[in-house]
């Protein structure tokens, strides 16, 4: 199986571009037979604290170097719990370590096979994310499936079917499958479904949205240089007393800001929609039209001979509904969260399309990026 190796890395920022995360760590497979010969060695939590340990102990050309790691940086670099960690760092057999001020580690390749390829991870890809669509946060799980996508798919599409990742992953197929989901959902449109299979078990054609990782890449450097420089500028090399509290006070309005205005938003439609249902004309044609919805679906994969009488009868009902709301004295746009945005400039993102904080939020926070 080919794969795409991460960039070699470099133990100077609090948190590296990408990393390694070995094929073998998955378990393993007969060349010859293609069949599974042993299963994932260990949890996902588990394997991204070894890639880790893997990204800055070896590098590409074989050579080692000692990966210095303290349980917060851990903790924070891969967005997992103090415990996860603490569980990850007792697995036995990948690494060494040896104790000190901050303990370093080795990842033993002598006893570990690292020759089938690795699956490249994106630092952005362990923490929530803000993108056009909402904050998309992915699982340990969902880490995995994307990171998979990223170095299989990469440079050209793909064919592959749910049940061929699921397999390379050791992971049973509704996950996978809801994995694939997320990630090419139009909100958040990580992965490409180029050519969609029938099902699950029919080769799908996937390509990962180059320009999507290169600009959230690009934002996770830019993060880390500003990081970088607001430590330079203090002698002791540590940052000051009051810009860590300003950074954490800042973050959290914002976010709480951000929630309070999402909740706002999903309030509001939940009350138009049910204003709307409690009329039988528009209960009846919506209810309707989401039982005709896989109907139609079907007829058109099949290309039924009654596809144009469903269609026929979808349009009958959105013509209804419509209706009943012209009636009811509600704008169509009302059922939808973008109707109720309060800031038309960051569309309630609370940030600018140039990354600067918008000057519709409230809270006080200084003025500038953050």
């Amino acid at each position: 199986m080919e794969t795409t190796a991460a960039v070699q890395q470099l133990n100077i920022l609090p948190v590296d571009f990408s990393y390694r995360m070995p094929v073998e760590l998955f378990g393993t497979f007969d060349k010859e037979t293609g069949k599974r010969t042993s299963r994932r060695k260990c949890t996902f939590t588990a394997i991204k604290v070894i890639s880790d340990i893997f990204s800055f102990s070896v590098r590409k050309d074989g050579s080692k170097s000692d990966c210095t790691r303290s349980i917060e940086q851990f903790k924070r670099d891969l967005n997992i719990s103090e415990s996860s960690v603490r569980r990850a760092l007792k697995t036995e057999g990948y690494f060494t370590r040896t104790e000190g001020r901050k303990n370093s580690y080795q990842f033993d390749t002598e006893n570990n096979y690292v020759c089938g390829g690795h699956y490249k991870l994106e630092a952005w890809m362990t923490r929530p994310v803000l993108l056009e669509g909402g904050l998309l946060i992915l699982t340990d799980a969902e880490q995995a499936v994307v990171a998979f996508f990223n170095s299989e798919c990469n440079r050209k599409p793909q064919e592959l079917s749910t049940r061929e990742i699921a397999e390379r992953l050791d992971m049973s197929v509704p996950p996978v499958q809801a994995a694939i989901n997320k990630l090419t959902d139009k909100k958040y449109m990580l992965v490409y479904c180029t050519q969609k299979g029938v099902n699950g078990h029919k080769k799908s054609k996937y390509i990962i949205n180059r320009k999507l990782f290169q600009q959230l890449n690009n934002a996770e450097k830019k993060a880390q240089k500003a990081i970088e420089k607001a430590k330079k500028k203090n002698a002791d090399g540590k940052p000051s007393d009051d810009k860590p509290q300003k950074s954490t006070y800042t973050k959290a309005t914002i976010d709480r800001e951000f929630y309070e205005r999402k909740n706002r938003r999903e309030d509001a439609v939940r009350a138009t929609v049910a204003r709307a249902m409690a009329d039988e004309e528009f209960k009846t044609a919506s209810e309707t039209l989401k039982r005709l919805a896989p109907q139609i679906a079907f007829a058109t994969i099949k290309n039924a001979p009654n596809l144009a009488e469903l269609q026929a009868k979808e349009r009958e009902l959105i013509e209804r509904k419509k209706t009943a709301l012209k009636r009811l004295k509600i704008d169509e746009a009302e059922l939808s969260e973008e109707f109720y945005i309060s800031c038309l400039k960051c569309r309630d993102k609370l940030f600018t399309a140039s990354g600067e904080l918008c000057s519709c939020f409230s809270r006080g926070a200084p003025p500038g990026k953050v």
